[in-house]
Order: structure tokens, then C-alpha cells, then sequence
């Protein structure tokens, strides 16, 4: 169980802003059954996105949009391990993305994935899967398929890369750990390390996408795409077996409001929202 709020800051110690973007969420994971070979569980995910007003200029016209951007999703899933070390994992979910969550039938969507991974061999294995989303960015509604393949170099590198994605993983300089991604929907770069046996350190560099399906769209094929660079530090502490909280300071910068069939590609006006520090509070359950 997760929860987390970030909020932009001041921007200075003399003036309030009375319009900050605001971000939070919460997701529960709940195990339905663990065995020796399969497992099942479900999960329920809701992320608030407030950009602190409503009217924005979208296309030739004003469009209202809802104070509250929301995705949330509800599903289930299950991964099954085969006896010569093969794993194949499915998820399925009823989704929403819009400022009318769940309030008509375009602004709902159906989301599945399937994904097959080979067992390690001569330090690497094959990854296989397709996925469905009304809210992909590019293709939407219809089955998108990926590969990727994944290099065990030693124990401090990981690299995995395929269609459409690169990922790496790595050790270095007394107990840090990196890792960098490229999917079509952004790019991130972190580093952590864990000072104490209950203290971790890091920072987070990445260019996000949010998608939605927002109710005032004219065209069903179009999205409406929040896009941001943010950069953090943080600090994350065990409180108890049981009980994690993170801190962060952070910034966001060229952040931007835009409608479009195509993620990166806006198709009309794009609406720049002010750069700002952010401070961003997590606390994680497992019970």
C-alpha cells in the first residue's frame, strides 16, 4: 500500500502562489495466492494530477478542464513458472483517464498485457509481450507487440533492450546503484544508496508523459498530454518492518499542456505552465 502528495513550493519567501501544480496518489497491491508455481494478485490505482486551474487554450477554442486529472485502474493479475525456469505473466484491468473519471463510456478503456520471459541462458533471456490501451499515445485501441532481450553482464550491470525500450542497471563507486530507461513515454536516470541498513539515498533526473481521455475532447482520437522534465533528491527511511517513508525536494521544468492523436506531436496550441520547485511526501505499508 503506497501513498504519496507533491506539491510545487514558493517561489520565493515574499509571494504565494495560489495555483500550484499538484500530484498525488495512492495504489494497494493485494496477493490473492502464492504457490509453488503460479501466483495471482490484484491491485486498485488512483493518481490525482491538479494543475490548479481549469480554462486553458487548446486548438482555436478555451476548453474547461476538470480541476482534477485522474487516472485510476482497478485488475487483477497472475504469473505462472515453468518447471525449466520459463515465466509467463498476464494483467488485465478497467481504466480510466480523464477530469470525468468513470463518468462515460470514451473516457473508460479496457487494459491487458501478456508477457513471456525465457529462463537465463549463457547470461541472457528473451522477453516477449503484447499489450492492449486506449491510452497508449500512439496506437491507441489497437494490440501493440514488444521484444527485448536482457544481458546479465556480471553482478553489477544489467542491460535490457528491444522494441521499444532500453534499460540498464549498474553498480559503482562504493554501493551506489544506477539504472536508466527509454520507453516512448519518457526518459528517467536514478541513483541510490543505502547508507544505513534502514536509510537509502538517491536522486531521480526524467522527462514524464501523462495521457488522458478528457471529457471536452471533439475527437475521440484525441489525447491530452502533460508533459514535464523533473529532477530530485530524496531521502527514504524504514520506520518499521513494516513502514517506509520518502522524502524529496525537487524541480519541474518545461512543462507543457497540449491535445494531441500522437504523444510529442501536439497538433495545436501548446500551453506552458511555470516552472517550480517541489517538495514530495510517500509513505509505503506492507501489511
Amino acid at each position: 500500500m503506497t501513498f504519496m502528495f507533491r506539491s510545487d513550493l514558493w517561489t520565493s519567501p515574499y509571494t504565494y502562489k495560489d495555483s500550484p501544480v499538484r500530484i498525488s496518489s495512492g495504489e494497494v497491491q493485494i496477493p490473492l495466492y502464492t504457490g509453488d508455481t503460479w501466483a495471482a494478485s490484484a491491485a486498485v490505482y488512483s493518481e490525482s494530477l491538479n494543475l490548479g486551474r481549469t480554462d486553458f487554450d487548446l486548438g482555436s477554442k478555451d476548453i474547461f478542464i476538470g480541476n482534477s486529472l485522474r487516472q485510476e485502474f482497478i485488475g487483477a493479475g497472475a504469473r505462472k513458472t515453468f518447471s525449466n525456469g520459463d515465466n509467463i505473466s498476464g494483467f488485465i484491468a478497467s481504466a480510466t483517464a480523464s477530469d470525468d473519471p468513470w463518468g462515460s463510456d470514451r473516457d473508460k478503456y479496457v487494459y491487458a498485457a501478456l508477457i513471456y520471459r525465457t529462463r537465463l541462458i549463457d547470461s541472457h533471456n528473451w522477453i516477449f509481450g503484447i499489450d492492449q490501451s486506449e491510452n497508449r499515445g500512439f496506437l491507441n485501441g489497437e494490440p501493440f507487440p514488444y521484444l527485448g532481450i536482457t544481458y546479465h553482464l556480471d553482478n553489477d550491470m544489467e542491460i535490457t533492450f528491444g522494441l521499444p525500450f532500453f534499460r540498464m542497471k549498474w553498480k559503482f563507486a562504493d554501493d551506489w546503484k544506477g539504472m536508466a530507461s527509454v520507453t516512448p513515454f519518457g526518459v528517467n536516470v536514478s541513483a541510490d544508496n543505502e547508507i544505513t541498513h534502514n536509510t537509502v539515498v538517491g536522486g531521480v533526473a526524467a522527462l514524464t508523459v501523462r495521457s488522458y481521455l478528457f471529457h471536452e475532447r471533439t475527437e475521440d482520437d484525441d489525447r491530452l498530454f502533460y508533459q514535464e522534465i523533473m529532477a530530485e533528491a530524496y531521502l527514504a527511511r524504514e520506520l518499521t518492518e513494516a513502514t517506509r517513508v520518502i522524502f524529496a525536494l525537487g524541480g519541474s521544468a518545461d512543462r507543457k499542456l497540449y491535445e494531441s492523436e500522437k504523444i510529442y506531436s501536439p497538433n495545436s496550441h501548446v500551453t506552458s505552465i511555470k516552472s517550480d520547485f517541489y517538495g514530495r511526501l510517500a509513505v509505503e505499508f506492507r501489511l
